[in-house]
């Protein structure tokens, strides 16, 4: 009965020996743990607290908060004339549109000076002269400064015999003619104004396709980089279309409230010449 009990206390131990061999870590940690008498909890570490600052002392808040930029942000810097001369075919026509630009700004500042419509104190040089016969002094005054007001002068005094309202509306039908040729060349610079951009966002979605073309050969071998390197140099000719279009926009108006300023002033001077020489009693000697 005692080898029966032995062989039996053997079997067993066998066993739980086996179990234990093919049990999970945790299952097996949980066993030794069984016996181990539990651990006293850790005693915490005293806080150290750091004394305060001195008031006195000047604070670096570069050191307390940092750079929200970062050293790497800062080096970012944008050469705009390296990105435009990426642009492509683009910039060349919105550089041909620039200079074109400029130079009929140019020809407007030079064609719609005061003196080339009406000349200061020719309205008072010539206004005596046509009451008292002298016709030629009338006409050599208007042609020692050339000016619309001074074909004018002319076509008065050559036809001064024909009717009065037939004078008026030949003289009207030459200011009207120079004013409307004047008008007319600043269609140009509303042209490029309106052309630019266009013409921009144009060069913008061929770069735009160009760059999906080079994501879509290469795969992820480029990554975002690629792609943003190809939409940053698209993006260009949309920012230099607008760049070209606001001044060109400017422009316009400016000359174009010019040149209504200019025709208002003529006509003051053809209405005072008129009203002087026919209405006035100053009717010449024909």
């Amino acid at each position: 009965m005692t080898h029966l009990n032995k062989l039996k206390w053997l079997i067993f131990s066998t066993v739980v020996v086996a179990m234990l061999a093919v049990a999970p870590p945790g299952l097996r940690l949980l066993a030794q743990d069984a016996g181990t008498p539990p651990e006293a909890p850790a005693t915490p570490a005293p806080e150290v607290v750091a004394p305060p600052p001195d008031a006195s002392q000047p604070v670096d808040t570069t050191t307390l908060v940092g750079d929200p930029l970062g050293p790497d942000m800062q080096k970012v810097r944008v050469d705009w004339f390296e990105e435009m001369g990426q642009g492509g075919a683009t910039m060349w026509f919105l550089g041909a549109l620039s200079v074109g630009l400029l130079a009929m700004i140019f020809e407007r500042m030079v064609m719609l000076r005061q003196s080339r419509f009406t000349p200061e104190g020719l309205v008072t040089k010539v206004l005596p002269l046509f009451p008292k016969g002298d016709f030629a002094g009338v006409v050599k005054a208007a042609d020692a400064q050339p000016s619309t007001l001074g074909r004018v002068i002319r076509f008065v005094v050559e036809h001064r015999d024909a009717d009065r309202e037939a004078l008026m509306q030949g003289a009207g039908d030459i200011a009207g003619r120079e004013l409307l040729d004047a008008e007319q060349r600043l269609a140009g610079i509303s042209l490029i104004a309106g052309l630019a951009p266009l013409l921009g966002l144009l060069g913008t979605m061929i770069g735009m396709i160009e760059a999906f073309k080079l994501v879509e050969v290469f795969g992820d071998e480029g990554g975002a980089s690629m792609l943003a390197g190809s939409i940053s140099k698209a993006l260009i000719t949309t920012a230099a279309g607008l760049i070209l279009a606001m001044p060109a926009l400017l422009t316009h108006h400016i000359f174009k409230r010019k040149t209504q300023r200019v025709g208002k002033e003529l006509e003051e001077a053809i209405e005072r010449l008129f009203n002087a020489w026919f209405l006035k009693g100053g009717k010449a000697e024909r």
